[in-house]
């Protein structure tokens, strides 16, 4: 417990907080600290971009690293490990890559369905389903799509981490293609003031 203490402080929170408090109070720093507030913009000069990017990368580490902790102390509400054989251990072990079609291979594999996982990890069926499908335009925040493949691949028995680091650069890839597509989409400004004057 005492090497947490450090993503502890780095949250602002006391070692005695509860998973949704960590949850939370991870989502408010990283909204607050990836966003252009007026609070933010006021601390430019001693803040700069690296720093910042060095404290968000920091952000999600203590949290990666506390919501793995704090899940192992949630009372089970069924056994938290599913009985895997050894046939499906071995097949799990060799994937490569995890991305959403992978995760539903496994589940599918384990047999259980989407309900079983809401009933532990208290995700909604629908995210699941967008998770397993990469309908990526449902999680408008990152933090919240991260947090949920933690409590997914953790309910699979797979290790979060690798799932994060296969999963997270595909939505991260979607979402910069979102980026240009809207940049492009904006037309360039002397462009509209000069049909204004032609009248076009």
């Amino acid at each position: 417990m005492e090497k947490h203490l450090k993503y502890f402080d780095l949250l602002e929170l006391s070692p005695d907080a509860t998973i949704k408090e960590v949850r939370n109070k991870y989502c408010y720093l990283k909204n607050f600290y990836s966003g252009d507030s007026i609070e933010l913009l006021a601390l430019n000069e001693d803040f700069s971009k690296e720093l910042r990017e060095d404290y968000l990368s920091r952000l999600d580490d203590a949290y990666e690293k506390l919501n793995l902790l704090l899940d192992d102390k949630k009372p089970a509400m069924i056994p938290q490990a599913l009985p895997i054989n050894d046939e499906v251990r071995c097949w799990i072990e060799q994937i490569n890559s995890f991305d959403g079609s992978t995760l539903r291979k496994v589940r599918e594999r384990l047999g259980v369905d989407l309900q079983d996982v809401f009933a532990v990890t208290r995700i909604q069926p629908h995210c699941l389903q967008y998770i397993e499908n990469e309908v990526f335009d449902f999680f408008r925040a990152e933090v919240y799509l991260r947090s949920f493949i933690i409590e997914y691949a953790r309910f699979l028995s797979l290790d979060a981490e690798k799932v994060l680091s296969d999963y997270m650069p595909r939505y991260r890839s979607w979402s910069a293609n979102r980026e240009r597509r809207v940049q492009d989409d904006v037309p360039d400004l002397l462009t509209v003031m000069n049909r204004e004057k032609v009248g076009f």
